[in-house]
């Protein structure tokens, strides 16, 4: 078979192709707007969205249901994801239920507790700032007591808040001491404290070896005489040996005190002599010096049951000064330690 000739090639020969000559005329068929769409799936049911795509012409009164479709199908792949992880919420982080509870809360009740706290926020400012601390303490009047001693008594207020100082319970810290007989404390803003104190007034001269201090009717030691009082104070002489006393502590039971200050006023009137001294001997008995020269002995009287003895005792030397003239010089000693009876020494 000889090659054929160019002029005797088929069309189905080009290129070096080889194609059937019933194929080289044929052309693809042209689309008509006219044609019918594709037909479609149904749409699945909700809750079901396909996730299989669909392919083709999608006409237009079918875009909104195509995508809703895809709406669900992207709804149904979140939640998966989140099932996998462990998260169940599909929506917006809701707010505390206290943001809740605070929308339903009333407009007054809001604006009273935003008062309430910035109230106390001022308050805390306040009570904070150095200006409003005590910083100076000045005493007034004639404490018998050092300074130092004195701001113990009352509770050292240094640096303490002027606004938090309980001024009146200071006060009566003063008053319940032994030798004061007014007090007040005052503060002066913004810093300072100022505490006023009126002593008792002295009642009886103590004496104790070579050293004499005034007592009040309490017992309390008002210091070292350093002016000599204005009336005439009994005296009482102490010969136990005691250690020196602190001004303001109690050297005698406030019982004792009143008692020796209330006889030496009502003695020259009952027994005719006047009281020269009251003795406080070694062992702790009592004993009254007369200045007629005659000394009573009245025993022990220290406690509480010995000094009540003191009244019946008196009154057995009432009897006495009816029968013996105390004012004689004759007599020495009078003895009342029993007080059933009074013994006279001549």
């Amino acid at each position: 078979m000889s090659r054929p000739t160019p002029a005797q090639s088929s069309r189905g020969r080009s290129f070096g192709a080889v194609v059937p000559d019933e194929f080289e005329d044929w052309t693809p068929p042209t689309s008509s707007r006219a044609d019918p769409a594709p037909p479609r799936r149904a749409r699945p049911r909700p809750g079901s969205a396909s996730t299989t795509p669909m392919w083709g012409r999608i006409a237009e009164s079918q875009i909104e249901e195509v995508a809703q479709q895809a709406a669900e199908r992207r709804a149904a792949r979140y939640a998966a994801r989140q099932s996998f992880l462990g998260r169940h919420r599909v929506s917006a982080p809701r707010k505390p239920q206290a943001f809740d509870a605070l929308q339903e809360v009333g407009r007054g009740t809001k604006v009273t507790a935003i008062v309430a706290v910035m109230v106390a926020l001022a308050a805390v400012v306040l009570f904070a700032l150095p200006w409003l601390k005590v910083q100076r303490v000045e005493v007034e009047g004639a404490p018998v007591v050092p300074r130092q001693q004195l701001l113990a008594e009352v509770g050292t207020p240094r640096g303490q808040s002027t606004l938090l100082l309980d001024s009146s319970a200071m006060t009566r810290s003063l008053l319940a001491q032994p030798w004061v007989r007014s007090a007040t404390v005052r503060v002066r803003w913004p810093d300072t404290v100022i505490i006023s104190v009126t002593p008792l007034p002295p009642a009886l001269i103590y004496q104790s070896g070579s050293s004499q201090q005034l007592l009040a009717a309490t017992g309390a030691t008002l210091g070292a005489i350093a002016l000599l009082p204005s009336r005439p104070l009994p005296l009482l002489v102490d010969h136990r040996g005691l250690a020196p006393a602190q001004p303001g502590s109690v050297l005698l039971p406030s019982r004792l005190t009143g008692a020796l200050v209330d006889l030496a006023r009502v003695f020259p009137a009952t027994y005719g002599v006047a009281v020269s001294r009251y003795v406080v001997t070694s062992i702790g008995a009592l004993e009254i010096e007369s200045n007629a020269g005659w000394t009573a002995d009245l025993g022990l009287a220290l406690t509480s049951s010995q000094i009540a003895s003191i009244g019946p005792k008196l009154e057995e030397l009432r009897a006495l000064a009816a029968q013996v003239n105390l004012k004689s010089s004759g007599i020495k000693d009078i003895y009342l330690e029993d007080g059933s009876q009074a013994v006279v020494s001549y």
